[in-house]
């Protein structure tokens, strides 16, 4: 009997250990779930400022108006998309420009259907 009782808090632990492992590396989809409503936007496409030292890199996507100080505004259009492909656009410049370049969208309209 002593030797089963020892067994239940490692089991016990084992599975705690498990569920936890799951729960981490189930993560939320970082993206917009809207893939059907259109909207206007304007998008700037931003280069990071070189510093005297370290690399020239944006710290998120999204970036604050302070990230944008100093940096070069390259070009600046409007776009209709979703908030998914927005999101995805962002993302994708981000991750392919090594951190350089980012879009920053403003919404402006709504595109009824």
């Amino acid at each position: 009997m002593l030797i089963f009782n020892k067994r239940i808090p490692i089991m016990k632990n084992i599975f705690l250990a498990l569920l936890l492992i799951v729960a981490i590396g189930c993560k939320k989809d970082k993206f917009s779930d809207d893939d059907t409503t259109l909207y206007q936007w304007k998008r700037d496409l931003y280069r990071a400022s070189l510093p005297k030292e370290g690399p020239a890199m944006f710290l998120t996507k999204e970036g604050g108006l302070e990230d944008f100080h100093g940096s070069l505004l390259l070009s600046s259009d409007i776009v209709i998309l979703t908030e998914y492909r927005r999101d995805k656009q962002q993302d994708s410049i981000f991750r392919s420009s090594g951190r350089m370049q980012v879009y920053k969208y403003e919404k402006k309209d709504k595109i009824s259907n």
